[in-house]
């Protein structure tokens, strides 16, 4: 009997003294402040989203019309400045050659004038070489007064026959400069017609259509550049200002553990704001501010556009 009462105070005491470590260590780490918790923290979880490094551009045509001819389709690549679709150009095209007829009928007429120009230069040369005659024989009484009258009036009429010819040609000139203008005026109307690639990129919600009447600055599909692609992501308000540049991150799906890719922190907003659309619910857009950054891939697998992407960010 003796030997069961020791034994179950040997049990007694050894359960106080278990119970007495696990209540000091209990109440070692609830003595942990906030900031000390937060200095343990070594790595932060952010959500974001795969998007190009460059906005889309927008197709759209700057001249209302019908679509005559369509070279490319959804999902295509385009450089640059290739035509995507021409509009039919109605009678810009004959504006344009009735322009060009009238500015090679001027260039003609100027043509004339300027061979008129050169005849009339060797007139009046030709005049003036019979007044300067004229003139030494009067003085050696060889010809008379009247004579060299003449011969000064018709050389002095061939001058101004040829400074109004010089005036007229300059005219036309004028004219030739002016019609050219209507030219280019012509053509840049029927280059509103033609629809360009305004950047280099794939071909997104491309709702034009062959015979599809358009209208000016209608939106008619987009264009972008997948290539190196960025992450934006946020992080909560709690670690904003642990956030620096180049700080590497680790890029993974959105609730898994495989690796797509790792980036670094190129940029990261001064200025908290409120959750974006990369949160699902109401309530997970609403209860916190957080930091916007941006993520620029050092490697990584082809992204998705649009995806939503899980970072880890290493900030210790």
């Amino acid at each position: 009997m003796k030997k069961i009462i020791n034994n179950l105070c040997l049990i007694l005491i050894l359960g106080s003294l278990a119970y007495a470590c696990s209540s000091d260590k209990k109440e070692n780490e609830n003595s942990k402040t906030n900031e000390q918790i937060l200095q343990e923290v070594n790595e932060v979880k952010a959500i974001g989203k795969v998007v190009p490094a460059e906005d889309y551009a927008i197709i759209s045509s700057a001249t209302a019309g019908r679509i005559a001819k369509l070279f490319v389709q959804e999902g295509d690549s385009v450089q640059k400045d290739q035509i995507l679709f021409e509009l039919e150009y109605g009678n810009s095209s004959l504006d344009v050659k009735q322009a060009t007829a009238q500015l090679n009928s001027l260039r003609a007429q100027n043509k004339t004038i300027a061979e008129d120009i050169a005849k009339a230069e060797i007139y009046a040369r030709e005049l003036k070489e019979k007044y300067e005659t004229s003139k030494l024989l009067v003085a050696k009484n060889a010809e008379t007064k009247e004579k060299l009258e003449t011969d000064y009036s018709n050389w002095q009429q061939q001058e101004a026959n040829l400074r109004g010819l010089r005036k007229q040609l300059s005219a036309q000139k004028l004219t030739e400069s002016e019609q050219q203008i209507q030219i280019n005026k012509a053509q840049n109307i029927i280059s509103d017609f033609t629809v360009k690639a305004a950047s280099t990129g794939i071909i997104t919600d491309l709702t034009a259509k062959l015979g599809q009447s358009i209208g000016s600055s209608q939106e008619l599909g987009k264009i972008i550049n997948i290539e190196n692609p960025i992450i934006e992501a946020e992080v909560d308000e709690l670690f904003a200002n642990d956030i620096q540049f180049g700080q590497k991150v680790i890029i993974s799906p959105v609730g898994r553990k495989d690796t797509l890719g790792q980036g670094t922190i190129f940029y990261a907003n001064p200025i908290l704001s409120n959750k974006s659309i990369l949160y699902e619910s109401a309530n997970e857009g609403e209860d916190r501010r957080v930091r916007k950054i941006k993520i620029r891939l050092d490697q990584g697998k082809n992204l998705t556009i649009n995806a939503k992407v899980d970072c880890s960010i290493r900030i210790r």
